[in-house]
């Protein structure tokens, strides 16, 4: 996938990436808009279910009072608490008619209640119920409801009773205490018809978004039958966000559709006021904004890109002209200089571009030039070869002369000589290998121990594994001749020079140790690295020559380096890395 960007045209990825960043900006606009949208309709359907809801547990809650405040009516009627009170109370039958008397009054219209009842404790004289509202407890006492009532011990008790159709009741009970001693006289029970309690949340606007409706102790109350409510009957997930202590709203699915559950505990009571709503009834406003964006977006795309294509084309005109201009000068060498019509980046490129041409132009009058001269250089070199092989042939006469005349120093100091020459010249060959080095020093140190008469030694100490490395040639010996010249020219015999060459990592080390009368290595050190100066006689460049070399053909790291060791002569180490030969090495 890279290879294949890198291989299209500048203009192409231009575009492309134009493409991409501005599909990134309206993906990550859009989803921030989009988001925010969301969050902020989220918070309004939040908010309106909140009020919904609350207004219904308002109207629940205030009907819920109006049912207790009958009851408490009930127990502030001092006459009825009398009669229940009298130690001599009258037959059970003018008792009845009192009392029912009495609760008449209370809510005449049965406005609030279907049904008004007292259950009289101690009262085992009394006839059974059948129709009355006033009976005794012992008829009751086993019932669910009145020993719930009983419990709470003055607190309000609800229930519902046949909440599977219209005709289900609700019951809200609670203790008639004697004021004096806080004895249970008996039961009040107030029985409201559900259709008639739930009528307050049937007039509730819910904007065709969901339905409210009660819960009992895990019993849907479906006065009006709602298809949608039916869905919630049996449904373990519903059951279980409406246990929930949190009123936070709850997301419950229900056969593949979500569905919104708020949901409030009314009162005291196990009564839970529910609303729900299918998500999907929110979600297509939602669907509608989402819709819209994608639409804006597509056509933002298209009108970027036809904006993007248009300044592309016109940005990389100055690159595709050049590009020509270099096509042209490539194939056929014309030599056109571009016009200039900027000074931006473009504009010093074909700048550029120009003074490459110019600079091609005098270089290749240059390279003319040098050609011309390396024709005349190669016939002076032709004709300075004979220089050599005339010195060869004159020195080998003289060797055979002198061993003709039984001369054997004399034969063996021009035989040394002659192999130092071709050693010296190394067919030409700029390097050498460390082998050929060594018999080169070994053909000098024959001359100079016939010239000085043996006042010195030399000892080899040679790692064989680097005789075949590289080095460049007329390295060591100018170092050897340093210490026999300026080392050994105050002593008369016992002079030793230590030739020792040795690897570490990556580099070898060849150090040449004299035993001489030494020499300031700080100024030797310096020598090496100042400016050559040709005018200079030899003997004053040799050495700052040998560590030029070394390091053009190596690396900086490289070089030559004195330093005084402990007989007080002098040390001078080659560094100088490990390499194989680049040439077919030839045995001289």
């Amino acid at each position: 996938m890279s290879e294949k960007f890198n291989n299209m045209s500048f203009r192409t990825k231009l575009l492309l990436s134009y493409i991409a960043v501005i599909i990134l900006c309206i993906i990550i606009f859009g989803l921030t808009v989009f988001s925010s949208i969301s969050r902020r309709f989220e918070n309004e359907i939040t908010d309106n279910n909140a009020q919904i809801t609350g207004l219904a547990v308002n109207n629940m809650t205030n009907t819920m009072n109006n049912i207790e405040q009958i009851l408490y009516s009930v127990q502030a009627n001092s006459t009825i608490e009398k009669m229940l009170t009298a130690s001599n109370p009258p037959s059970p039958y003018e008792e009845i008619a009192a009392i029912e008397q009495e609760l008449s009054k209370i809510d005449p219209l049965k406005a609030t209640v279907s049904r008004l009842s007292l259950y009289i404790e101690n009262r085992t004289s009394y006839p059974s119920p059948f129709d009355s509202n006033v009976t005794a407890s012992v008829y009751s006492k086993n019932e669910v409801w009145y020993k719930n009532t009983k419990e709470l011990n003055g607190s309000t008790y609800w229930c519902v009773m046949d909440s599977s159709d219209a005709n289900g009741l609700l019951c809200v009970a609670r203790a008639f205490i004697d004021t004096r001693t806080h004895k249970i006289l008996g039961i009040i029970r107030a029985d409201v018809n559900l259709s008639q309690f739930t009528n307050d949340i049937a007039h509730i606007s819910m904007n065709n978004t969901g339905k409210l409706f009660l819960v009992y102790e895990n019993h849907i109350i479906n006065t009006w039958n709602d298809s949608y409510i039916n869905n919630f009957v049996n449904e373990n997930e519903f059951f279980k966000a409406i246990s929930a202590d949190s009123d936070k709203p709850q997301l419950v699915q229900i056969n593949k559709e979500k569905h919104i559950i708020n949901h409030s505990r009314l009162k005291d009571s196990s009564l839970i006021l529910v609303r729900a709503s299918k998500l999907d009834d929110f979600n297509s406003d939602i669907h509608i904004i989402e819709k819209s964006m994608i639409t804006t977006g597509i056509i933002a795309l298209l009108v970027a890109l036809i904006f993007i294509f248009i300044f592309t084309r016109w940005l990389t005109a100055p690159i595709t002209k050049l590009i020509k201009h270099m096509e042209r000068f490539e194939n056929n060498y014309e030599r056109i200089p571009i016009e200039i019509t900027s000074h931006d980046e473009m504009g010093k490129l074909g700048e550029s571009y120009n003074s490459m041409l110019n600079t091609i132009d005098s270089l290749i009058t240059d390279v003319e030039d040098l050609y011309k001269k390396q024709k005349i250089f190669e016939l002076k070199a032709l004709q300075a070869q004979i220089n050599p092989h005339f010195l060869y042939n004159t020195l080998d006469s003289i060797h055979w002369m002198a061993r003709a005349h039984h001369a054997p120093d004399i034969s063996k100091m021009v035989s040394a000589l002659g192999t130092f020459f071709r050693h010296s010249l190394n067919k030409g060959n700029e390097y050498t290998t460390i082998e050929n080095e060594l018999n080169q020093i070994s053909s000098y140190v024959s001359i100079q121990k016939i010239r000085f008469e043996d006042k010195f030694d030399v000892v080899y100490d040679i790692d064989e594994n680097l005789l075949h490395c590289t080095i460049v040639k007329l390295t060591i010996q100018p170092l050897v001749e340093n210490s026999i010249i300026h080392g050994f020219d105050e002593i008369e015999e016992g002079g030793m020079i230590t030739i020792r060459i040795y690897p570490e990592d990556d580099y070898i080390f060849i150090d040449v140790i004299d035993n001489g009368s030494g020499a300031d290595t700080n100024e030797l050190n310096k020598a090496i690295t100042h400016e050559l100066d040709y005018n200079e006689p030899i003997e004053k460049y040799g050495l700052t020559n040998v560590n030029l070399r070394i390091q053009l053909y190596f690396d900086k790291t490289c070089g030559l380096s004195f330093k005084t060791n402990e007989t007080g002569g002098v040390t001078a180490t080659i560094k100088i890395k490990r390499k194989e030969p680049e040439y077919k090495t030839i045995d001289l």
